[in-house]
């Protein structure tokens, strides 16, 4: 085997490492990237449903679901 075939199977085997390494961090980027989304729809899933819980009327759903009186 020639010097110049070591060489060039070393630098085959770098260029192997240093694209998984690539793609892997593009797959941690991503994984973080759809944590993020998925904690800000939560959120503003929580917020909202705050925000419904803030403008409800209670006096009125009391009055709506009250107990008819008793006839007996």
């Amino acid at each position: 085997m020639s010097v110049l075939a070591i060489l060039k199977g070393i630098l085959q085997v770098a260029g192997m490492l240093a694209e998984w390494a690539r793609n892997r961090s593009l797959i941690k980027a991503g994984e973080a990237k759809a944590v993020s989304k998925g904690l800000v729809d939560a959120f503003n899933a929580i917020e909202v449903a705050r925000h419904a819980r803030n403008n409800i009327d209670s006096k009125r759903l009391r009055v709506k679901f009250k107990r008819p009186p008793n006839d007996g």
